[in-house]
């Protein structure tokens, strides 16, 4: 297995490396630093403010507006994981726009296809010719595409396999989005396929039909978590790249006012980013519940409105919060180890908020797919506890019945508001951020998807999933979380590569001794087995030490389930 360079998104970012240490408001005002860096930029890197990302966004504006001018463009947006559910709701939102001018000409792709929306599908990510037929079968052959694969570190086996079937369409173009500088983009092979990502990448780079739009916004504060800076980041991205291009197309906007238009959009996300940490205090305070929720052995929901499905009174009540906190809720199993029903969201009316204009219904298909407001009060309300923490995400109609039915049960409540009518809960995070004459409700979302991930992401620093500011109790579902957990280990306890590679492989063959066929195996013979073995990252770590048989790292965790505690005490 070859040894490969880090790529920004995997590097630990020195401003947290104590985050596991701090208060509930002290990880609030470290997340605050490190969102930051989205605007400020990162080191001596290329950022968003920087002419090569304005020109790029420019030039990707003006190709939106020459696609949607197009009857047979399409745009169609990729990704896994985080990126894809971002590309869900970017395709959402932009065809809920476009549905004024009678066109919807927005697709989207993620790895795992729908179920993968809500509960991540694993290893999805690596196969990049399921990622062609995928795109094969979404996009009629006449149609001329302006698609976009979005790979936060420049890495993602699916996004490579499509963007190599999009550079072969004369009528295509094809963008990569990603916040690594290429020379970073992971160089091993593919598994059985014949390149690495960054020659994908570097073919992007150089072909008449290609561009690459990758501002370096820093590291993650909590190491590799890209659905945070990176993932807001893409929102931003996109947001104002789309936006500028729907008014290129209508007339609304000028050429030569392009340049200008796109930064006032950065300014606007950056004054929205600005007035979230406002509330500062209050979101500490929530941090402190969620962590006392999670390690206590209870659950955090999120329950949120309808948003753009629905005709609604008001412009702000058309806010896309609740599939917000679907998204949050979706990214904690693979992120940080945690149970499916740790942090779940619910959403009024459920798929059909996902997809307005029809699509897959997988409620029935298993319990973690029902995610309506209904299901919450049928499932889950009978249940809560006042170990549970509850947050409404604007005003969904069921709300103050939810509340009061909560009330009686001794449950935590918070709502996340972005107008002056907040409910009657336990707290209240007020967002004072005004809808935008230009991007419209965007930066109110981008505000909530702030607030969220530092509820999700401090809630799980609290309840000991992290160590100094890296990810000790992930799931290895990929090939990159694989690579990732090789990082985690060299960098923790001080060893080699090679050293890290071996305790991780003794942690999932359960042993102490490895065969020779067992150093040999295949990545993804790795990642099959490491599914079916409990705390498999964190036994590695305490393998490593020396300090450990396999028996032994399996007693220790079971005695002291919070890994920091116990590496603290053999690690010096």
């Amino acid at each position: 297995m070859e040894r490969r360079l880090r790529s920004l998104t995997e590097t630990p970012n020195p401003l947290t490396q104590d985050i596991d240490l701090a208060t509930p408001l002290g990880i609030v005002r470290l997340l605050r630093q490190t969102d930051a860096q989205i605007f400020a930029g990162y080191n001596t890197f290329c950022g968003f403010y920087d002419t090569p990302s304005l020109e790029g966004m420019a030039k990707v504006a003006r190709l939106t507006a020459e696609f949607l001018k197009n009857d047979r463009g399409l745009v169609v947006l990729s990704g896994a994981g985080t990126s894809g559910r971002l590309a869900m709701f970017l395709a959402r939102e932009f065809n809920d726009l476009s549905r004024r001018f009678g066109r919807q000409p927005y697709r989207y792709l993620i790895a795992g296809a729908a179920p993968a929306l809500i509960q991540a599908q694993e290893g999805a990510e690596d196969d990049p010719y399921q990622a062609q037929e995928d795109l094969k079968a979404l996009v009629p052959e006449e149609a001329e595409v302006l698609y976009f694969g979005i790979t936060c570190g420049f890495s993602a086996p699916y996004i490579a396999g499509q963007l190599e079937y999009a550079l072969q369409k004369a009528s295509w173009h094809a963008v990569l989005v990603g916040f690594n500088p290429l020379e970073l983009a992971r160089t091993t092979l593919v598994e059985g396929w014949p390149l690495s990502f960054k020659d994908t990448a570097e073919k992007v780079a150089t072909a008449p039909n290609g561009t690459i739009l990758n501002p370096v916004v820093g590291p993650e504060p909590i190491t590799g978590s890209t659905r945070m800076k990176s993932g807001t980041a893409t929102k931003i991205l996109l947001e104002i790249v789309f936006s500028a291009g729907h008014r290129l197309h209508c007339g609304q906007l000028t050429p030569a006012e392009l340049p200008s238009y796109i930064v006032r959009g950065l300014q606007t996300y950056e004054r929205a980013y600005r007035s979230v940490y406002l509330s500062a205090d209050t979101l500490g305070t929530v941090v402190e519940l969620a962590g006392k929720a999670l390690h206590g052995k209870g659950h955090i929901y999120y329950l949120g409105g309808a948003g753009r499905s629905q005709k609604q009174s008001s412009e702000l009540e058309r806010v896309d919060g609740g599939i917000l906190g679907l998204i949050d809720a979706s990214e904690c199993p693979p992120t940080f180890g945690a149970d499916f029903e740790d942090v779940r969201g619910f959403v009024e009316n459920g798929w059909q908020c996902l997809f307005p204009e029809g699509g897959t219904d997988l409620s029935s298909k298993a319990s973690h797919y029902r995610i309506s407001l209904n299901d919450f009060e049928e499932v889950k309300l009978p249940c809560v506890t006042d170990r549970d923490l509850c947050i409404f995400i604007g005003k969904p109609p069921q709300a103050n019945k939810l509340l009061e039915a909560l009330s009686s049960r001794g449950v935590k409540t918070v709502s996340i508001c972005w107008d002056d009518m907040p409910l009657s809960t336990d707290l209240t995070i007020i967002l004072p951020i005004a809808y935008d004459e230009g991007l419209g409700l965007a930066p109110i979302e981008m505000g909530i998807k702030l607030v969220l991930n530092a509820i999700t992401t401090g809630g799980h620093v609290l309840a000991g999933k992290v160590y100094g500011n890296r990810m000790v109790d992930l799931r290895i579902s990929n090939n990159k979380l694989f690579h990732r957990t090789i990082s985690i280990i060299t960098d923790l306890m001080g060893v080699s590569a090679e050293e890290a590679l071996e305790a991780l492989l003794k942690s999932i063959f359960q042993t102490d001794t490895l065969t020779e066929s067992q150093r040999e195996s295949a990545v993804s013979q790795c990642i099959e087995l490491a599914k079916n073995v409990e705390k498999v990252v964190p036994k590695a770590l305490l393998l490593a030490t020396g300090q450990f048989t396999y028996r032994q790292a399996c007693e220790a965790l079971a005695q002291n389930p919070i890994v920091r505690a116990v590496i603290g005490e053999y690690v010096k």
